[in-house]
């Protein structure tokens, strides 16, 4: 009996909403940064290029390379945010950015990548693009490089992963639904599978901090991202980050603490005078009011929630993984 596979589909919407986004003119909507830690519910594993292993008394030890001091492990925020991007795409009327020559037949004609920088989908208007011509556009969320506060990083072996399948045709039949693409695809979170391969990652009980900042975003925009961080009440998850997805590793949980809006501009010109910052419970009646208008407004895709929900949530750390090569 063939093993189960560990990802699903999450299917993509009918169309994409493209409209102008607000740009960094003026400052008209929500303006701030939100505050959070990201947990470690199974090693993560982002090459930073600065750990090494070696062999101390017959035992592989995990170092850094070279003396500089107050080197510590970071989560890359482009990391983050190509991850977080990916999931604001499941969820919303978005195009499919980043799609393989071969197989951009399969994709549905109206998910074209957004190439006018007057016609965003909710994606591109959150991160932005870049290409020639009229594909430019900032975007309007950044994120800091995620530092750790607390762990080490540790040496992991998972089985020996590949590349996900080609062929000269294009996608496997399985991503397939006669000629259409089935959907975007994500792992299920699991239990780690052991293997030959070694790694050097952020072990299990890792604790990062990050800022992610945002301009010029609706109560909608706000509220689509922060669901895409798994802040949705009623549908919480953990994201999905770095290598070995496939085989337990990757599974982080952000945990919100603050989010500070930037106060009005006066007449001097200086932004952020007295600007409210929420936690607790008044946080908490913001998110939902801001989730909540994500829906309303068309942003925040239902059954696309629900699904990125069932793949992503937290108890599917209980599932197993794939032994051997994979």
């Amino acid at each position: 009996m063939a093993q189960e596979k560990p990802y699903d589909f999450v299917p993509f919407p009918s169309g994409v909403d493209r409209k102008s986004p607000e740009g960094h003119a003026r400052f008209v909507h929500l303006t701030g940064t939100l505050e959070a830690t990201l947990a470690a519910h199974r090693p993560v594993q982002v090459a930073s290029g600065f750990l090494d292993v070696v062999t101390v008394q017959g035992q592989e030890v995990v170092v850094a390379q070279g003396t500089r001091r107050g080197r510590v492990p970071i989560l890359p925020g482009s990391s983050l945010k190509g991850a977080v991007r990916s999931l604001v795409e499941a969820l919303s009327p978005s195009c499919v950015r980043v799609v393989g020559g071969r197989s951009r037949k399969a994709l549905p004609a109206p998910l074209a990548p957004c190439s006018d920088a007057d016609r965003l989908c909710p994606a591109c208007r959150l991160f932005g693009i870049s290409g020639p011509g009229r594909e430019n556009y900032g975007g309007q969320v950044s994120v800091e490089d995620a530092v750790m506060v607390s762990g080490q990083p540790v040496l992991v072996r998972t089985p020996l992963l590949w590349a996900p399948a080609r062929s000269l045709r294009g996608l496997p039949e399985r991503y397939m639904a006669g000629d259409r693409a089935v959907g975007r695809k994500f792992y299920f979170h699991g239990m780690p599978a052991r293997g030959t391969d070694a790694r050097i990652a952020a072990g299990s009980g890792s604790a990062f901090e990050t800022r992610i900042h945002f301009e010029n975003l609706t109560e909608g925009e706000l509220g689509l991202l922060l669901a895409a961080l798994g802040q949705h009440p009623r549908y919480p998850f953990l994201l999905k980050v770095g290598a070995g997805k496939p085989v337990g590793m990757g599974s982080l949980e952000v945990r919100l603490r603050g989010v500070r809006l930037m106060g009005e501009i006066r007449s001097s010109g200086r932004a952020g005078a007295r600007s409210p910052y929420l936690t607790g419970e008044p946080l908490a009646a913001a998110v939902q009011e801001w989730v909540r208008a994500a829906g309303e407004n068309g942003l925040l895709d239902g059954e696309a929630l629900e699904d990125v929900h069932r793949i992503l949530r937290r108890e599917n750390l209980a599932r197993s993984s794939p032994e051997g090569p994979y």
